[in-house]
């Protein structure tokens, strides 16, 4: 730890001001520390350290996106990875009471879909998960699919529902699970995205990437909004069809279920418990839901809970 603050303490050779109350703010995948300082305000330093199953691509977001929807980038290093961030002022979209939720929800949608649109320009080779160089690791988008939903129902196998919702899904719905190789964020939930006090909306974690459809995108963001009126307003915007509405619950589906079994891998023992950031259901009674829409769930035979 201590060769990360002396890194720190050294930027005041960059920024011309001294570092000052260096405090450690997370270290789960990467280090993330804040740091106050005479002219800059309070500063952010995030060591890409890629701890985690994906590596953080947040860096490359700033060649190949519009910095508007990022959070400011003062100062960055490849050697060690890392950059500097000016502090952001607001409100993340879970601390929103419904009627500033309601106000700007037109705003924050817009956003959305102006941010998915703007990465998903950018084709790459491969398809998932993705390398240093923003290329795919899988052959195929179902390749990468199945790989890795199996993996989370493995984990899931004890749990009722959880257990085998993406293999009732694959076995009815397969045909329409095709997908183009776009640049596709995949981590937009309610605590990643900022109404800041300018009247901004900025995507302040955005670093999870896949190669895959949009609409996996919007699923993940499905998946936190399900039955909230940032996610009526979103399907408002979209129109989609039929079968791409089926394909956004598939996809909202796996995104939760990916989460559970995140958090099942961690510790966590009530995973029925775990609610959504900004939601008010947990994700188990949103996943039914999907479900139900889906025709893979009733709620009115408790003895044959799936059809």
């Amino acid at each position: 730890m201590e060769e990360y603050i002396t890194i720190i303490q050294n930027l005041r050779d960059v920024l011309k001001e001294e570092l000052e109350d260096i405090q450690l703010v997370s270290q789960s995948s990467n280090l993330v520390f804040s740091a106050k300082t005479k002219n800059h305000g309070v500063l952010y330093i995030k060591f890409y350290l890629n701890r985690s199953s994906h590596i953080d691509h947040e860096m490359a977001l700033y060649d190949i996106l519009d910095p508007s929807f990022l959070k400011e980038a003062i100062y960055s290093s490849i050697d060690p990875k890392f950059m500097v961030f000016q502090e952001l002022k607001g409100k993340t979209l879970d601390q929103l009471d419904s009627r500033e939720i309601h106000k700007n929800q037109e705003k924050i949608v817009d956003s959305v879909i102006s941010f998915y649109e703007s990465i998903g320009k950018n084709p790459v080779k491969g398809y998932g998960l993705l390398d240093e160089q923003l290329h795919g690791k899988s052959n195929s988008f179902l390749d990468f699919l199945t790989k890795r939903q199996m993996d989370t129902e493995k984990v899931l196998q004890d749990y009722p529902v959880l257990g085998d919702a993406f293999s009732k899904m694959y076995s009815k719905y397969s045909d329409i699970l095709v997908g183009d190789s776009s640049l596709v964020p995949i981590d937009t939930n309610m605590k990643n995205i900022m109404l800041c006090d300018s009247g901004e909306i900025k995507f302040i974690d955005p670093g999870e990437l896949i190669s895959g459809p949009i609409l996996m995108g919007y699923g993940d963001f499905v998946a936190h909004t399900y039955q909230t009126p940032l996610c009526d307003a979103l399907l408002q915007k979209l129109h989609l069809g039929e079968e791409d509405l089926k394909r956004l619950h598939i996809y909202a589906v796996c995104s939760s279920l990916n989460i559970l079994a995140f958090l099942k891998k961690l510790g966590c023992e009530n995973l029925e418990e775990v609610i959504p950031y900004g939601n008010t259901k947990p994700f188990v009674e949103l996943i039914k839901d999907h479900l139900q829409k889906l025709g893979l769930y009733s709620y009115t035979n408790p003895k044959q809970k799936h059809i």
